[in-house]
């Protein structure tokens, strides 16, 4: 009792809640395969009441040298679920992350799997973005985005690229002339900690006066003597970049600035870029897209109950090579005897297979990054149960 209750439950309630958290994911995923719509149901608190009690004990021990009583123990944990709905659930899903993301992930191989899951395409390159949707019947393959990402984690293996965070101060307000403010030269001083509080700061540069703000951002950088290799070379060609350089920013595409009336009838990419923009997926595309690799028994199939897919040439296409490597669910009519992670549905087990540690590291990866999206605390309906 008293610290002992800890160390007999705390670990057991860790392991409780991260299966079924994981299990959920993969029961979403799995519906979407089948073009429903994710559900969450979260769970904030779990209050546990860990009471003992004697009865009957004490005394002189009667002549046979035996004790006589009762001994009483009893674990009484509540549960409060919390269905995510509302804004809380458009902001985990239906908002698209960003390629700052990798910023809040440990590089190395979540680099690798966050650009083949959460990214549409990297400067041009596609990664079958008609995947991206539950209704779409039209899959297009991703080979060449799949050699792309396969080339980078090559040459990150090797040490030949690395992505880094790197700083940059970003214009905020165009540069003015000092005598323009009071003082001359002279920024005041409340308005040095006024600015300083948002993350701004001021430049002085001659006679003149500019406000700018301080911002990380990712870079995928080169070593000067890795950048004559071939497959570095192979690397600038695929994505059009700038022969020679040794440092590329890494950004979301949505941050670029559009001119509506020179762009709009624009179709053409520039022939080379500094930098790496990424189309980057909402949390309900990355699911569906995932769900793309998940196995359906045939009969299904047959009945329409699951949909079938094409390729743009008209001829049946599976699904599941966009994914390969990835991810990957199996289905059998029967449970699984050596998966933990396996959910019934439809009269059938799914699960993913106990030595796929690719698809595992992919389906944490993907509640990490949907949690992050997701409000903290958000207000909902509380459904408290008592237990035993």
């Amino acid at each position: 009792m008293g610290s002992w209750a800890i160390r007999g439950t705390r670990i057991h309630y860790n392991e409780s809640y991260s299966v079924t958290a994981s299990k959920e994911m993969l029961l979403n995923i799995v519906r979407m395969r089948y073009g429903e719509v994710p559900s969450f149901l979260d769970l904030p608190t779990i209050t546990t009441l860990t009471e003992a009690s004697t009865k009957g004990f004490g005394g002189q021990p009667p002549a046979d040298k035996w004790f006589g009583g009762v001994f009483t123990l009893r674990d009484e944990p509540t549960l409060a679920y919390q269905p995510r709905s509302g804004d809380n659930l458009a902001k985990s899903l239906t908002k698209a992350f960003t390629a700052e993301l990798l910023l809040d992930v440990p590089p190395g191989q979540d680099t690798w799997t966050f650009l083949r899951a959460f990214v549409d395409s990297i400067n041009g390159v596609r990664n079958s973005p008609t995947a991206t949707s539950v209704g779409s019947r039209i899959i297009e393959p991703n080979d060449d985005y799949r050699y792309a990402i396969d080339l980078i984690e090559g040459l990150q293996t090797r040490n030949a690229v690395r992505t880094r965070v790197a700083k940059r101060n970003a214009e905020a307000h165009a540069a003015v002339a000092a005598k323009e403010l009071p003082g001359g030269l002279m920024v005041p001083g409340a308005g040095i900690v006024a600015a300083a509080k948002k993350g701004y700061f001021y430049e002085v540069a001659g006679e003149q006066v500019t406000l700018l703000k301080e911002s990380r951002l990712l870079a995928l950088t080169v070593p000067p003597e890795q950048a004559e290799a071939a497959d570095v070379q192979e690397l600038v060609r695929i994505f059009r970049l700038e022969p020679g350089r040794t440092v590329y920013a890494v950004k979301s595409q949505e941050n670029d600035e559009l001119d509506y009336l020179t762009e709009a009838t624009s179709t053409t990419l520039p022939e080379s870029s500094d930098t790496l923009a990424l189309n980057v997926r909402s949390g309900y595309q990355v699911l569906a897209f995932l769900s793309k690799g998940v196995d359906v028994p045939e009969k299904h199939l047959r009945h329409g109950t699951a949909c079938m897919f094409k390729g743009p040439d008209g001829r049946p296409f599976d699904a599941r090579q966009i994914t390969r490597g990835l991810f990957r669910v199996y289905v059998q009519k029967h449970r699984p005897w050596r998966s933990e992670l396996a959910v019934n549905y439809r009269g059938h087990w799914f699960y993913i297979a106990e030595d796929d540690v690719q698809s595992r590291s992919t389906l944490n990866l993907v509640k990490l990054a949907i949690d992050l999206q997701s409000q903290a605390g958000a207000a909902g309906p509380v459904l408290t149960l008592p237990l035993n």
